[in-house]
């Protein structure tokens, strides 16, 4: 819980940090939509994907929290089998990092997008804002 809870906390910060400045622009499908603009206030001046990077903290967060030694599902005894820890941290860890590698897959394929649409303005972004998750990292 001391890692788990912040880092969903943080996580949730981050992504309504990214609903402000996008506004409807803002999907969960990967779209160029009417009236498209680049935007490059708030986090998205300092990644290109923060919403990713909130995300990340999120799940992250989240697995802390579900089978932490903390968590409710140990307390309450449904983990003192050795084989229903192991189940469980297995499906926990599978799902986690199918979403957080298709997360990281999905930046570059935005980019690829912005770019194709905006050209030498999203060239001109990307040289402002050069990491796509974190900061001075990737």
């Amino acid at each position: 819980m001391v890692f788990g809870v912040p880092s969903v906390v943080i996580g949730m910060l981050i992504r309504e940090a990214c609903y402000r400045p996008m506004g409807r622009l803002f999907t969960f499908q990967i779209a160029i939509r009417p009236n498209h603009k680049i935007i490059d206030t708030g986090p998205y001046g300092i990644v290109r994907h923060p919403s990713y990077t909130g995300a990340i903290f999120l799940i992250t967060g989240g697995v802390f929290v579900a089978i932490g030694p903390q968590a409710y599902i140990r307390s309450c005894g449904l983990m003192s089998s050795s084989i229903t820890l192991k189940v469980l941290a297995w499906v926990w860890t599978v799902y986690s990092s199918y979403i957080l590698y298709s997360l990281l897959r999905r930046g570059p394929v935005e980019d690829r997008g912005l770019h194709d649409h905006f050209g030498k303005e999203w060239e001109n972004y990307a040289s402002r804002v050069p990491y796509m998750y974190i900061p001075g990292v990737i």
